[in-house]
């Protein structure tokens, strides 16, 4: 894909689909702990150590350069990061939805909510599987760094 090629957007109905709805499946796996990062239907984000849970099957859709909306496949939901640093799962794109994708230097991704990337929040998981609040990660974590396994097309 060439430069150029990516879609801003100003509604976040718009992420829903297009003609270039570019997503793919994924596990998110966190250096902290080996847990995937799972979003259930409750709403409830967490980390989970199992391969096959369907929970963990995420597409991860880019909407502008270096930013993604990450969904849930079997829960149908959006992950997000609140005001206060928490994060949890929402039936529809918001605001809180969107997060800045990053590859570093350790071949991990790191994911900064972009509603509050002036405070340089990141999405982590505690060695336990439970979310790190915002507020208490930095780079440098092992918590806030994940390495996607790409998923074939069955969904396995």
């Amino acid at each position: 894909m060439a430069d150029g090629e990516f879609i801003a957007l100003q509604d976040p109905q718009a992420v829903e689909a297009g003609p270039r709805d570019h997503r793919r499946l994924t596990r998110l796996y966190c250096m902290n702990g080996g847990h995937h990062l799972q979003i259930l239907p409750d709403g409830t984000v967490q980390g989970r150590r199992e391969d096959g849970d369907a929970h963990t099957v995420l597409k991860i859709r880019s909407v502008d350069r270096g930013v993604v909306v990450i969904q849930g496949t079997d829960a149908g939901r959006y992950l997000a990061m609140s005001d206060e640093g928490r994060l949890y799962s929402s039936p529809t794109v918001s605001d809180e939805s969107y997060f800045l994708e990053k590859l570093e230097e350790n071949h991990y991704n790191t994911y900064r909510p972009q509603k509050h990337q002036e405070r340089n929040w990141y999405v982590a998981l505690k060695k336990n599987g439970k979310p790190k609040l915002g507020p208490r990660t930095h780079i440098g974590q092992k918590a806030v760094f994940f390495l996607p396994r790409q998923l074939d097309g069955s969904g396995e």
